[in-house]
Order: C-alpha cells, then sequence, then structure tokens
C-alpha cells in the first residue's frame, strides 16, 4: 500500500491506515520532534527541505491523495509558507501550517482525481518561506482503496546468503550475506577480517571495518541493474575506502565461460584511495552530469564473483577527481553503459537470477583491501530516475 510516515524508520496508524517507513522520497531531511502532537505519532516526525517523492503506483489512471503536515518547530505565523506539486500540478501555494492550525496539531489537505500516466505518483515540496515539510501521505485507488505497489520479490532461495526482507534498520557483519531492508537490497562480502554495515530502509548506511589482510565490498541498492536508473546519493564520512563506487553485475549463461564477457563486474568510481587503472585497457573519456570520466576494462582470472570462482571482465568508469562529501550527487547509469559499448564493452544482462551465489544486483558499495588502520563510510542512496 502507498502510506508513508515522512522522515521516520517507523510505522504509524491513523484512522486504521498503517502509514509505513519513509521511502520513495529523493532529497530532504528526516527531523522528529518529542512534544505530544495533536493528531498523533504520524504528526511527530516530517522530512524538511524542497525535495520530491516518486511514488509506484499499480497502474496507469487517477487516484486520491491525502496529504499530512504538522508545524513541530516554528511558533509564529508567517515564519514558514511552501507550496506543493503533484505530478507537475501546483495543488498548494503559500501553506503556512501555522496559521491553520498552530504549533504541534496535524493538518491533512486531500486532492482526488490526480491523474497518473507514468506508473508513479510525483509529489514536489516546494520552497518559500524557509523549508516546506511534510509528515506523510497516502495514496488511494479510485475506488476509494489503499492502492498497493507491493509486488513480490522473485524467490531468492536458491541463495544460501540471501537473509530476508527486513522492515527496520538492520545490521550486518556476517562473511557474506545478502537481503533487503525496506526496497533496499544489500550486499555484505568479505573474505576475513571485521567489518560491520548498517542499513536503513530511507537507504542510509554506514560501513565500519578493522585493519586487517582481507577484501570486503557492500553497500544498498537493488538486486537487479537497470539501464535506465539513475543513482542519487549523498557520502556524509569516508576514511580512506580503496572504492565507493555503483557496483554490480551482468551475466548471460548462455554465453560459454571461456568468454570472459559472460560475466561482468562493473565500477562507476566516485572515491577511492586505490588507482584500478594500472594494467587495465584505456577506452573513451566522456562527461556525465557535469562529471568527467575516464573508462578502463581489466580481466580477473578465476577469482571470486557472483557465479563462483570464475574468469570475467571488469568495467571501470573513473572521475577526474573524488567526489565531494556533504553533497548530492547523481550516477546517469546510461551514460556509462553507452560509453563502455563505444569501446566494444557490452554489459550482458543486468536482471537475472541465473548465477549460482547471488542475483546481479546494483549497489553503493564501499570496498576495503588491506586496510592498513580502522575506518568508516557513511551516507544515503535513493533512486534518482525521473
Amino acid at each position: 500500500m502507498v502510506a508513508i510516515n515522512s522522515g521516520s524508520n517507523s510505522s504509524a496508524t491513523v484512522d486504521g491506515v498503517e502509514y509505513q517507513a519513509d521511502k520513495y522520497s529523493n532529497g530532504g531531511t528526516p527531523n522528529s520532534t518529542q512534544d505530544s502532537v495533536v493528531g498523533g505519532q504520524l504528526y511527530q516526525t516530517e522530512r524538511y527541505g524542497a525535495f520530491k517523492y516518486e511514488i509506484p503506483v499499480t497502474a496507469n489512471g487517477k487516484y486520491t491523495v491525502k496529504l499530512h503536515f504538522a508545524e513541530i518547530n516554528k511558533t509564529s505565523a508567517g515564519s514558514r509558507k511552501f507550496g506543493v506539486a503533484i505530478e507537475g500540478n501546483t495543488v498548494i501555494s503559500d501553506l503556512d501550517i501555522y496559521a491553520e492550525v498552530g504549533h504541534d496539531v496535524g493538518h491533512t489537505e486531500t486532492f482526488a482525481d490526480v491523474a497518473v500516466n507514468d506508473g508513479s505518483v510525483t509529489i514536489e515540496l516546494i520552497k518559500g518561506v524557509d523549508n516546506p515539510t511534510i509528515a506523510g501521505f497516502a495514496i488511494f485507488s479510485n475506488d476509494g482503496e489503499l492502492d498497493t505497489t507491493a509486488a513480490p520479490l522473485p524467490d531468492f532461495s536458491k541463495y544460501s546468503a540471501y537473509t530476508k526482507q527486513y522492515t527496520e534498520k538492520t545490521v550486518i557483519n556476517s562473511n557474506h550475506a545478502t537481503g533487503h531492508v525496506g526496497d533496499f537490497f544489500f550486499t555484505h562480502w568479505k573474505d576475513g577480517g571485521s567489518t560491520s554495515m548498517t542499513v536503513d530502509p530511507n537507504g542510509e548506511f554506514s560501513v565500519t571495518w578493522q585493519g586487517g589482510g582481507y577484501n570486503y565490498v557492500g553497500g544498498p541498492g537493488w538486486h537487479y541493474g537497470d539501464e535506465k536508473r539513475v543513482i542519487g546519493y549523498r557520502l556524509n564520512s569516508d576514511s580512506g575506502a580503496s572504492y565507493i563506487a555503483l557496483y554490480g553485475w551482468g551475466y548471460d549463461k548462455s554465453m560459454p565461460t571461456s568468454n570472459a564477457a559472460h560475466l561482468v563486474e562493473y565500477y562507476i568510481l566516485q572515491r577511492w584511495s586505490y588507482d584500478p587503472s594500472a594494467g587495465a585497457t584505456a577506452g573513451k573519456t566522456f562527461t556525465s552530469d557535469g562529471v568527467q570520466y575516464s573508462t578502463y576494462r581489466s580481466t580477473r582470472n578465476q577469482q571470486p564473483s557472483i557465479n563462483g570462482r570464475s574468469t570475467f571482465y571488469q568495467y571501470w568508469s573513473k572521475p577526474a577527481q573524488p567526489q565531494a562529501l556533504n553533497q548530492d550527487h547523481k550516477i546517469i547509469f546510461a551514460d556509462h553503459v553507452k560509453a563502455w559499448a563505444d569501446n566494444g564493452w557490452t554489459l550482458p544482462n543486468m536482471n537475472n537470477l541465473d548465477a549460482s551465489d547471488d542475483p546481479t544486483y546494483q549497489v553503493l558499495a564501499v570496498e576495503v583491501f588491506n586496510p592498513g588502520s580502522n575506518g568508516t563510510a557513511a551516507g544515503r542512496v535513493w533512486n534518482a530516475t525521473p
């Protein structure tokens, strides 16, 4: 169902409807109050800032959208005013929650017959006087029922590393584990040493590692790669990871295993302390979203992969310089697929469960190998596809 408790890691119930932990947002910052708010728990949390939600629905058609607000910060009229657009149409202008209902009081606005033609409802919070804020929302189909978008996950039971779909913040520290936290898939793999990864249903994550002679890679994302996907992310800390990259696999079981192109491990580097271009074949240089990248290809011979020990290619895109911390960034995956193809380096199928050990996932990964000291990296990832 589509009922979201904005800014919260937990659910809340209003009028018999359960509002799930925050997801589908692109930007904004979560916040909460311990104050008692008229209307209940839903209104004690918020996501604020100029941002938007992209909420998938079961089918195109007309929907009713219910928006929930509360002013849990400002204490005077005129101190916050903002707008809201749904599906590109402005439905609220200069909303002043305090002027409407006062401080710590829930406020609801409902909009019927919202036409959806692209498979998702877009809710955009538009800055006016100070930042916009929203406590939650629910989307109802035209028959008055809550819309459901909960498509069943594929059957991952063949993979011994797959744990389950968690609904709350989860800490992973086993040697090889995959699973879902909310809608985000995660991978956590190491061949020794001590590491820990925390993943939140809203895409926030942190990885900690201890120094030692081992290799680790892990992070949140999706259980399949999608050429059309645009990945948004923000890194808050990085104390020397070997790589932080959009990382994934493509696999074609119909190709002979003697052809390294049957299995491809790809990296779109964002930050690094180790240069992977040494000994690799250089390809073209191109620009994506204002960032200049150089491409490389290398070969791994009988090394660990999602399909046991195999011989496979690695494709790399490396920026001219590491991307900054504490800023929002985008990775337009299609630009990299095209650049690799321009070199004659094609990606095999990125959406299958054919490999023996893992699906063809795509994650924002932190990798360390033989780390000389303890470290940490943390941030958030989201789907920024237009």
